[in-house]
């Protein structure tokens, strides 16, 4: 791109839409422009509102109408344009997008959450993100032996989904307290059968060699999976005390 005024090359990294390398040569031919009556330019916009793809066109569409309505920023606007650009460009027109393929796609300086609102305000989102998590708990789970599989399994369930004595929680957290507790079950594996056979010795052992938000996300997640461990499956267990 080059300055439309003296054509000196605009520096890498410009934005889409700049027209001039600084705001002399800006001033200078809004000058000369108007002296000529040579009407102004016409604005630049974002290629997606004028695609052969009629479905990005109307969604680009729609992500400016958005835009407008909500109060976005034209750059969250033009990053909106851009995510919808990669998820829409070669699917099938009509097709719904899943919520996993927005989120593995879409470009870095993108918002997954503005280009999903989009999308669902036109019907082409197909929030599998649910299906997602539960397979990723099974395959998780099916790493570790026997003896803890299945009780860790339940739990991270009842996290996700909530029972009669807990609200669900984000699938955020079931990542989070399964990374926590995860390299612990692992070494505990190694000498311990079961989950129920994890002493107070055993927990402050695995949790010695932690600090700063590494220990507090063990020892929440532990609290979490002995409170569920005992309330749920293991009636008889006394239980396992986490302290900090």
């Amino acid at each position: 791109m080059t300055c439309v005024h003296c054509g000196k090359p605009l520096p890498e990294g410009s934005r889409r839409d700049r027209a001039y390398c600084d705001n002399k040569c800006r001033g200078l031919g809004s000058y000369y422009r108007r002296k000529a009556g040579v009407p102004p330019p016409p604005r630049w916009q974002h290629p997606a509102l004028t695609s052969d793809n009629h479905v990005l066109r109307s969604a680009a569409a729609h992500a400016k109408q958005l835009g407008e309505a909500n109060g976005w920023s034209p750059s969250l606007v033009r990053c909106a344009m851009d995510g919808l650009t990669v998820v829409l460009g070669e699917c099938p027109p009509g097709k719904p997008v899943k919520l996993t393929e927005v989120r593995a796609r879409i470009p870095r300086h993108a918002s997954s959450l503005r280009v999903a609102e989009v999308l669902t305000e036109l019907e082409l989102l197909e929030d599998d993100s649910v299906l997602a998590v539960r397979s990723w708990i099974e395959n998780r789970t099916a790493e570790l032996p026997a003896g803890f599989a299945s009780d860790v399994r339940a739990w991270l369930l009842v996290l996700l989904d909530g029972d009669s004595r807990a609200k669900p929680r984000s699938r955020t957290c079931a990542y989070v307290y399964f990374g926590g507790v995860r390299p612990l079950l692992e070494n505990w594996a190694t000498t311990r059968g079961h989950l129920r056979e994890i002493t107070v010795t055993d927990v402050m052992a695995g949790l010695s060699p932690l600090c700063g938000w590494q220990r507090r996300n063990a020892i929440a997640a532990l609290r979490s999976l002995f409170r569920f461990a005992k309330k749920r499956c293991w009636r008889w267990f006394s239980s396992v005390r986490v302290s900090r």
